[in-house]
């Protein structure tokens, strides 16, 4: 509460009002911007008029914002080609021992690329991505590594696989997945999946048929999970799975993008539990799109999904022409918690996040002249708001 106190104090030297309820709401709405995350959530047992302003969903999303935003980041390698995007946890101010990454080096004692996180767990491969086999589930709280058992292959050529990796919780018990798919550059309505269910121990083939057919992008090989659901990348739209293999459907690429551009620029991903895609198209301009559901016309009711725009900005009126200039730029993540954060990553430039909100730039020194794979880890903050019936 010494905040509080300070805030209350700084007011009353200042002699600008003697009673802070005397304040407007946006003046009080600022002063609980600047305080820390406990003391915010101790001010809504203050009042009903605090706990009213406190429990809005612009004051949450904006607390966010300020408090988790840009440079505060944490990027930490986890081999030498990938880069880990974690966030810090929002007692910063009382914990100095939070200013530590959630995941550190230290902690991170596995030899491997990561290929796959889910629900607090990481799946990494110790061998050739190419080869199907290697594959292990590690779980950096516990410490606890479970190796997979290479699943049956008659044909024992090389090939290239996409790999989905879904960890779901049920009945207090945590299961999960690893999907493995021989990726094919040829449109197909029915292909195979092998799938290791943890539950089992085992390898199943499950055969999927897709209305529209699907091929897989060349350069995206890692499913996204998200809310139970695999999502992957394809050359023409985005294909979608359950965690059951029931239900299966393919998302069409956002209107006026050119679907190779947006494999190659592009970033899938999700912020604030919306799932969300943008790219860089030819005349720089940054788009982000985050998916809706559209209710059909029928009975009984149905939807659809799509995308809708949220944010276009041109890169060339914030960023160094160099930048924009190099075709290999790309996006490289959304903030988890704040839809208005991307992050951006070329091998010139190195890292920079963009606030498309206030169209501000910012370059996270340290990680230039690095060829590297932007990993986003999304680590789920406690609500920061109770609700006013807790």
């Amino acid at each position: 509460m010494a905040n509080i106190s300070f805030a209350l104090s700084f007011l009353n030297c200042s002699s600008l009002l003697s009673d802070i309820n005397n304040l407007q709401d946006d003046i009080l709405v600022e002063i609980f911007f600047r305080m820390p995350y406990k003391s915010t959530v101790k001010c809504k047992c203050v009042c009903k008029r605090w706990l009213k302003l406190l429990s809005i969903p612009y004051f949450l999303k904006q607390f966010v914002s300020r408090q988790y935003s840009l440079s505060k980041a944490i990027f930490t390698f986890i081999s030498p080609s990938q880069l880990m995007l974690t966030f810090p946890p929002p007692d910063l101010d009382s914990n100095p021992q939070a200013h530590k990454a959630p995941f550190s080096l230290d902690q991170m004692l596995i030899k491997g690329n990561v290929c796959g996180y889910s629900n607090g767990l990481f799946l990494y491969y110790n061998n050739r991505s190419t080869s199907g086999r290697g594959y292990f589930v590690y779980d950096p709280l516990t410490k606890v590594c479970t190796h997979i058992a290479p699943f049956p292959d008659t044909n024992k050529k090389e090939r290239i696989y996409a790999i989905g990796f879904l960890s779901i919780t049920s009945n207090s018990t945590r299961r999960f997945l690893v999907v493995i798919v021989n990726s094919f550059i040829k449109s197909l309505d029915n292909f195979s999946m092998e799938v290791f269910f943890s539950h089992t121990g085992i390898w199943r083939q499950m055969v999927v048929r897709c209305i529209k057919g699907f091929t897989f992008a060349p350069h995206w090989k890692l499913g996204l999970a998200h809310k139970g659901n695999l999502y992957f990348m394809g050359t023409k739209g985005v294909f979608v799975i359950d965690h059951l293999f029931v239900v299966n459907y393919t998302i069409d690429y956002p209107e006026d993008v050119d679907a190779m551009n947006i494999v190659r620029s592009g970033y899938l991903g999700c912020s604030g539990g919306t799932l969300k895609i943008a790219d860089i198209n030819n005349d720089n301009n940054l788009r982000v799109w985050e998916l809706i559901q559209i209710e059909k016309d029928t009975t009984p009711k149905s939807f659809y999904p799509t995308w809708q725009l949220v944010h276009k900005t041109n890169l060339s009126t914030h960023l160094p022409a160099m930048f924009c200039a190099n075709y290999f730029k790309r996006v490289a993540g959304f903030h988890p918690y704040d839809g208005d954060i991307v992050y951006l990553h070329s091998y010139a430039n190195g890292i920079l996040v963009a606030n498309l909100r206030t169209n501000k730039f910012e370059h996270i020194p340290g990680h230039d002249k690095l060829d590297i794979s932007p990993f986003q880890l999304e680590l789920p903050l406690p609500p920061l708001i109770p609700s006013a019936d807790n």
